[in-house]
């Protein structure tokens, strides 16, 4: 059975998360605007730039491209960034109320 190819949907996912431009996310990738922007029209480039693409991310090639579940977890990673840094925002005692809660929430969700 053949891996379908979600570079494209992925790539997209991983510029949203990072809420950078085209331009900005080609130069991060270290491909030209063009490139990324044809990448993401429809999902194909040569292996060399798919690899490139890949090492830049500090993730596997066949990750980048055949997980249909990148675009999820990017979403979930990236609010769990923005929750975690609300909550080293707030003060050392909220913080410790908060975490009690979440000890307890874990308990009554294991039953």
């Amino acid at each position: 059975m053949e891996k379908e190819n979600f570079l494209s949907k992925n790539l997209k996912a991983c510029q949203q998360s990072q809420g950078m431009s085209l331009m900005e996310f080609a130069e991060e990738l270290g491909v030209p605007k063009s490139t990324l922007r044809a990448i993401l029209k429809d999902g194909n480039t040569t292996l060399d730039t798919a690899i490139r693409i890949a090492v830049s991310m500090g993730m596997g090639l066949d990750r980048l491209v055949h997980d249909k579940q990148f675009s999820d977890k990017q979403f979930i990673l990236n609010h769990l960034e923005r929750a975690g840094a609300w909550f080293t925002s707030l003060p050392e005692d909220t913080r410790g109320k908060i975490a009690e809660l979440v000890a307890e929430i874990w308990k009554l969700m294991d039953r």
